[in-house]
């Protein structure tokens, strides 16, 4: 069995091949797999949920373990916290376990790529962020692979992170970085719009999004949470990456769901988008919700493992 670490992950993955992956994923997964909602575990002593993704795709199956720890970063230490083991659906053998926070996070970030790839105008020249934490940063990172945009624009409510995020960015990059006060400034600059955050109340008002606009939401994952103010809702076009999950888990769906705001049938899935090639007029508002499916994960965590093996990357283990 092979053992990968964050830093195996990071040899062996990369913006590009994950996005292949994905795509492919998204195009055959109703076909070639099996995907049950999530399992949560809840720990309100410890601010802690625990989730667990089975999965299975094509001749592999698959789990993810992750934690979500409320009070881990003001400890010094990482929000997301998980592992994922791979095993072959042939003869049951494992065949690897890898980190699965850095799994989570290049996968949510090319997710949304993957979005704007099929959502976004043809040419953006602007990209705003809204929670400019590691998966935040990776995600803008994954859509500068893609996109040949200007200008991007970042707000988080922490300076330290707001910082932290122009650094990185200013190490990889050479874009004009624009650091807001204000999310709303973000919001009103930016023809693909991100958001990372885990708030429980909207993070910016609708009437800043200028029509044509594409939004991201990645951040928040429980019905408590909500990112996205239910008035913008009413004026997008609403895509998810998986329906059954989007309409059951996050406050950003479920919330003007149980409101009466909107219902099932105003919602699609993006496999239908990238299937279907649903046309996008210019003056569209379009907001993609990831709520984390486990696809996303199954297909990323197969092509780290085989990339590994091509390239003799990691640890070899007998279990």
């Amino acid at each position: 069995m092979l053992i990968l670490s964050e830093n195996d992950l990071g040899e062996v993955l990369n913006y590009k091949n994950v996005l292949e992956a994905l795509e492919s994923g998204f195009i055959g997964y109703k076909r070639k797999g099996d995907f049950p909602l999530r399992t949560a575990i809840d720990s309100k002593e410890n601010r802690t949920t625990v989730l667990f993704m089975p999965s299975s795709y094509l001749d592999k199956s698959g789990n993810k373990i992750v934690s979500l720890c409320e009070n881990n970063p003001s400890n010094g230490l990482p929000y997301t916290r998980g592992i994922y083991i791979l095993k072959s659906l042939k003869d049951g053998a494992p065949l690897c376990i890898m980190d699965g926070t850095y799994l989570t996070y290049i996968r949510t970030a090319v997710t949304s790529l993957l979005a704007s790839k099929y959502l976004a105008k043809k040419d953006p020249q602007t990209i705003g962020i809204i929670g400019t934490g590691k998966v935040g940063t990776m995600a803008i990172l994954a859509h500068l692979s893609y996109f040949n945009v200007e200008k991007i624009y970042a707000y988080d409510k922490l300076d330290y992170n707001l910082n932290s995020f122009k650094q990185k960015l200013d190490s990889h990059t050479s874009y004009d970085i624009v650091l807001c006060n204000d999310s709303n400034e973000v919001v009103s600059n930016s023809e693909i719009l991100i958001t990372a955050t885990t708030s429980t109340t909207p993070i910016f008002n609708s009437r800043s999004v200028n029509q044509g606009t594409h939004i991201n939401g990645i951040g928040s994952y429980k019905k408590t949470m909500q990112e996205t103010p239910e008035g913008l809702l009413l004026r997008a076009k609403i895509f998810v990456d998986t329906f059954e999950g989007a309409t059951s888990e996050p406050g950003d769906i479920v919330i003007p769901l149980t409101n009466g705001l909107i219902n099932k049938d105003n919602i699609l899935e993006l496999s239908d988008v990238i299937l279907k090639r649903i046309p996008r007029n210019d003056s569209d508002i379009t907001f993609f919700k990831s709520v984390g499916f486990s696809l996303e994960d199954i297909v990323t965590a197969d092509l780290a493992y085989q990339e590994s093996k091509k390239k003799g990357i990691g640890v070899d283990v007998d279990i």
